[in-house]
């Protein structure tokens, strides 16, 4: 649930070792933990992955149109489990973990990952609550209308891989497209047939490429054209 989490320790450099001390490798390392790995002994992403700006235009006859419209509008999201109790012991366990706040002479202590993790899991709850306050139709584009997620791939969490590795497969991202909104005065760059009309959505992702769901899309709408573009972000 944290998978989108960047914290500003998770960035300093490991201390620097004073003369005469041995490096942090060379130290014993404790017996294993048993149980669930802590989160901070996960691999750390390569780095943050830059967003893209889509157009995807539409354009097909009246009637057809119509319906696609309402079928693709939703809310927006995908309809993750949320568990805020286990987001506030992820959130503790980033926290103490070796590159979290807890470490170094003046870190948090102990009660301050737990406090920290409380307050994590107050704001966490009050966005949970918005987004559950959003109208069905709140989004033009709902990628979870057009190609929906399995509740059993929804049932294993918005960070688990199998998960991940599913939204790759049939979406060509990782997660929900964010800014998805109708581009009102936007044509089909040419001349369309009587009782035709078109239209066109901006939203932005990061990490692929959503062109699975166009082909779905195309597959489903036989009547309409998709077109699916990349435009630059200046």
């Amino acid at each position: 649930m944290t998978e989108n989490l960047r914290l500003p320790w998770a960035e300093l450099p490991p201390p620097a070792t004073r003369d005469g001390e041995a490096p942090a490798g060379a130290l014993r390392r404790p017996p294993a933990r048993r149980g669930r790995r802590p989160l901070s002994a996960w691999p750390k992403p390569a780095g943050p992955v830059p967003w893209q700006w889509w157009h995807l235009l539409v354009h097909g006859p009246d009637a057809a149109m119509d319906a696609f419209g309402a079928e693709a509008a939703g809310p927006g999201l995908i309809p993750w489990p949320f568990d805020a109790e286990r987001m506030e012991e992820d959130m503790f366990a980033l926290a103490i973990g070796r590159n979290g706040p807890a470490r170094g002479r003046a870190g948090l202590s102990v009660e301050g990952c737990r406090i920290l993790a409380r307050q994590f899991r107050a704001a966490a709850e009050a966005r949970h609550a918005r987004l559950t306050l959003l109208p069905a139709g709140a989004c033009p584009l709902d990628f979870h209308r057009l190609v929906p997620v399995p509740d059993a791939i929804l049932a294993l969490g918005a960070t688990h891989p199998d998960a991940r590795a599913w939204l790759q497969r049939h979406w060509g991202i990782a997660e929900a497209p964010r800014q998805v909104t109708y581009l009102p005065g936007r044509k089909a760059g040419r001349r369309l047939a009587r009782g035709h009309r078109a239209m066109v959505f901006g939203f932005f992702t990061r990490g692929g490429n959503p062109m699975p769901v166009v082909r779905r899309a195309e597959e489903h709408y036989p009547r309409l054209v998709f077109g699916l573009t990349e435009r630059p972000l200046t």
